[in-house]
């Protein structure tokens, strides 16, 4: 019998999620969502709110947070981390991953992402649908790699940082934590936290 996954966001974000976690043979999946009462249609079974989900935490082997917002996943997996629950990560079975890269727990890698030798993704990260992440790249706590997004070798980006879609970034770039670009940026230069980035 496969174990029972917990997944905290019933939006949009967490279709894609789910629809993951199926490929990934998992045979119950549950969404827990504040706004779980208004939601009229949806693909899987909402089961409640957070505080349904605070009563239920032992009728659950695994969990993933499924909230796009680099912030609040971070809230409800550090809430999940001092409940000492198992936090997974979820990799779509056509992404490419190289055996010598590492994926830290509650991170989620969509469908035809790359990701090349010697990058490290820690926690929380999402490497979303046909983003490419080359080679000995460094994507900390809690980033988001946008849809198409293109990382060329050494790159590092920081916590929080959201890359918007199909960002392409030089080689060797360090983008700061709390960044964030617009759709199609081209980054040829470091730059510093907590910036807007566009061009």
């Amino acid at each position: 019998m496969n174990k029972k996954l917990a997944i905290i966001g019933a939006g949009g974000h967490g279709k894609v999620v789910g629809e993951i976690a199926l490929l990934n043979q998992y045979d119950i999946i549950h969404f827990f969502d504040e706004q779980a009462y208004k939601i009229k249609k949806y693909p899987f079974e909402i089961i409640g709110n957070l505080d349904q989900l605070r009563n239920k935490l032992n009728d659950y082997d695994e969990f993933f947070v499924a909230i796009g917002n680099n912030k609040i996943r971070y809230d409800q997996t550090i809430w999940l981390k001092k409940e000492k629950k198992i936090i997974v990560s979820l990799v779509h079975p056509k992404a490419s991953i190289s055996k010598l890269s590492s994926i830290d727990s509650g991170s989620c890698i969509m469908a035809n992402a790359v990701i090349n030798p010697g990058t490290v993704v820690k926690q929380g990260v999402i490497v979303n649908t046909s983003s490419s992440i080359d080679h000995d790249c460094l994507i900390e706590n809690y980033a988001h790699i946008s849809p198409n997004c293109s990382l060329s070798g050494n790159v590092s980006v920081g916590k929080f940082t959201h890359l918007g879609t199909g960002t392409s970034v030089h080689p060797g770039i360090n983008i700061g934590k709390n960044v964030k670009t617009g759709i199609g940026s081209k980054i040829f230069h470091n730059i510093a936290d907590n910036e807007i980035f566009k061009n």
